[in-house]
């Protein structure tokens, strides 16, 4: 008891007086800063001092400073040459030398104080010495010449990330000096996907983008939206830049290949051998205005009876892309077409999707063909699948279509009212089927060059849009019965419904309704094997509309294509399921990134509308309270109002929006509802 020890800390050495008999394995020591601490026998490496009268505490810290003092004198690189040349002539040292005979050697003493220095130097260093049992042996000079190297690569990195860390600072202060290293990209790339990805994020991201989001200074509500802001400061970003493309790592530019393929195809046209010829009918095309891929007509003539025979004509742009083809692995790859307020992503360059295969007004242009005889009721009694070319005599808007039903003005007024009636005898008999049809309005975003948000209102009760819409349905309902009668493989849609729906057709125009209809519905899935699908009312369907923009539409043209010409499909079951399996992940993704792109805009949008009051309607109340605002049809939760019956119309004030962060904060005013 009394001695002074020297004892292995995390760092180097620690140094205490004895104080004590051991205790289960543990010495207890008073340390320099005098309060007692044990620490295990195992630990304990050196003895300095023999006990001495004094301060226990007082004697440690005179020992330690004597040990650091003594420590500069240590020349460990030259030591540890010495040392291998002592270790290589004798044989029976093992590789190894005391801590004698290394204090010797490079203090020319032995005793407490310099074998406390020459452990202490040997430590610090860490690169020349390791420590076996009670001696230490050199280092090969590979493993000396390795841990250099990796410590002068972690001095760099820290060098960077100090750097990365103060230029950050600086940005955020409107100093942009950022300079570039690895360090600065890991940073830069886990800021990327926190804003990008939020807690989806890996962990490890997470607490990178955390370190520089607190050298930044900056303010923020989510640390996602931090990350986004920094970015904007750091150049990386634009203020309004559409991060689902990094999220779904989409792919906004056709590779040159690509595009070169698509304009060769578009320049040397389609085979019109084996084609019907049905120019002659008048057809038309009934759009948004903001469509740029048209990909269907529409025909209709009476027949006697009071029934109707209608045409569908599809765009064929198999007719260009051939199967494995450049373009047409690139349209795989995508899966179809993303549609976002303020981004296009097309699944076929536009030499094809906008152009040569799209059923533009007045040109000639290869499709497949739904020819249908309908009786007066809507009823199928006959039709058949040509594959043909036609021209659209021309491009109508919905809004148009619908002035023209309404008013039976216009040139195609009568083709237009016709195929309305068609419409609504159709979506009849599929009611009386089982289908329900959630009609409803609907909001459409859209944001112009000028950074403009404009809202296309889309109005419920339409007879364009219904027109339009069971024209389609009738091609999915063919396709599937066509495919089924003919066993060619093909990829059906089905759906359930979840629960027991007792509401009757139009009922979806309510907007309680309309949120427990779709909360009624399973999500549509996709397989090989024909099933209901009880939305529709249909016992099988098989969508082939959109060729020009889902890769599985097209995938159905061909398998459809090569029926009609005798010839075997050029997909067989597993190369189906293969395609189904992509483009089902690539529709996920779609929808993930178009309503989160959706909501950042719906919120860019009423950023514009903060302080002002807006109509709203409850729309449900448990387990909390949803409002439903009349203007942008978005629901949004209000807990806060309470007291409140579904179907109530309540006025709210727009109180704070944050679209980074994903916030709307609505409040109830009073006497408003």
């Amino acid at each position: 008891m009394g001695a002074v020890v020297a004892f292995r800390e995390r760092d180097g050495l620690g140094f205490g007086t004895v104080a004590g008999e051991e205790r289960r394995g543990r010495i207890p020591l008073i340390p320099p800063r005098g309060r007692e601490e044990l620490v295990a026998e195992s630990r304990i490496l050196v003895e300095v001092a023999a006990p001495e009268p004094g301060s226990p505490a007082e004697r440690a810290a005179a020992c330690e400073a004597r040990v650091r003092s003594a420590v500069r004198q240590v020349d460990v690189p030259a030591l540890w040459e010495v040392a291998g040349a002592e270790c290589a002539e004798s044989a029976e040292s093992g590789g190894t030398l005391s801590t004698d005979e290394l204090a010797g050697l490079a203090l020319g003493a032995a005793d407490g104080p310099a074998r406390a220095a020459l452990t202490l130097a040997l430590l610090e260093d860490g690169i020349h010495f390791v420590l076996k049992g009670e001696a230490w042996a050199p280092r090969r000079r590979e493993a000396v010449a390795e841990i250099r190297h990796e410590r002068r690569q972690v001095a760099r990195r820290e060098a960077e990330k100090q750097a990365f860390l103060g230029g950050v600072a600086g940005a955020a202060r409107g100093e942009l000096r950022l300079a570039e290293s690895e360090t600065a990209k890991r940073y830069l790339d886990a800021l990327e996907q926190l804003a990008a990805h939020e807690d989806g994020a890996p962990p490890a991201t997470r607490r990178l983008a955390a370190e520089a989001l607190a050298a930044s200074g900056l303010a923020w509500e989510r640390p996602h939206e931090g990350a986004f802001r920094l970015l904007v400061r750091l150049g990386r970003f634009s203020a309004d830049a559409n991060l689902q493309v990094v999220r779904f790592g989409l792919r906004t530019e056709f590779p040159p290949g690509v595009l070169q393929a698509a304009q060769a195809a578009a320049a040397r046209g389609f085979d019109r051998a084996d084609r019907r010829d049905l120019t002659g009918l008048a057809a038309v095309s009934i759009d948004g205005p903001y469509t740029l891929e048209i990909d269907d007509l529409l025909a209709a003539a009476p027949l006697p009876g009071g029934g109707c025979s209608l045409a569908v004509h599809i765009a064929d742009p198999a007719a260009f892309v051939a199967c494995g083809d450049p373009v047409d692995a690139e349209a795989l790859a995508r899966g179809l077409t993303y549609y976002m307020p303020d981004l296009r992503l097309p699944m076929l360059p536009e030499a094809l999707a906008e152009q040569a295969a799209s059923l533009v007004a007045g040109e000639e242009r290869p499709a497949l063909s739904f020819l249908v005889d309908l009786d007066s009721a809507g009823g199928i009694t006959a039709h058949e699948i040509v594959r043909s070319v036609v021209r659209s005599a021309a491009r109508l808007s919905y809004d148009e279509a619908d002035r023209a039903i309404a008013t039976g003005v216009g040139p195609h007024a009568e083709l237009l009212r016709r195929l309305a009636a068609v419409g609504e005898a159709r979506e009849q008999l599929r009611t009386a089927a089982g289908a329900i049809t959630i009609r409803a309005p609907e909001v459409d975003l859209h944001v112009h060059a000028d950074g403009e948000i404009r809202l296309e209102r889309l109005e419920a009760d339409s007879p364009a849009r219904r027109a339009v819409s069971e024209a389609m349905i009738l091609v999915g309902e063919l396709t599937a019965r066509t495919c089924r009668a003919a066993s060619i493989p093909a990829i059906y849609r089905r759906q359930t419904i979840a629960e027991p729906l007792q509401f009757g057709a139009g009922a979806g125009s309510d907007p309680v309704l309309r949120r427990r209809l779709r909360r009624a519905f399973k999500r549509a899935e996709t397989g090989l094997e024909p099933g209901p699908h009880d939305s529709l009312g249909l016992e099988a369907y098989a969508q082939a509309s959109s060729p020009l923009r889902r890769y599985q539409d097209l995938a159905t043209h061909r398998q459809l294509a090569a029926h009609l010409a005798g010839s075997p499909p050029p997909y067989d079951r597993e190369g189906l399921q293969r395609i189904a399996a992509t483009t089902e992940q690539a529709e996920a993704d779609a929808r993930r990134a178009e309503d989160a792109a959706d909501d950042y805009w719906m919120l860019r949008y009423l950023e514009g509308q903060r302080g002002r009051e807006l109509d709203a309607v409850v729309v449900e109340v448990e387990p909390r309270t949803v409002v439903q605002l009349v203007e942008t049809l978005r629901e949004q939760p209000l807990p806060t109002l309470t007291g409140v019956e579904p179907g109530q119309a309540v006025r709210v004030r727009v109180e704070k929006v944050n679209p980074r962060a994903g916030l709307l904060v609505l409040v109830p005013v009073a006497g408003g509802s």
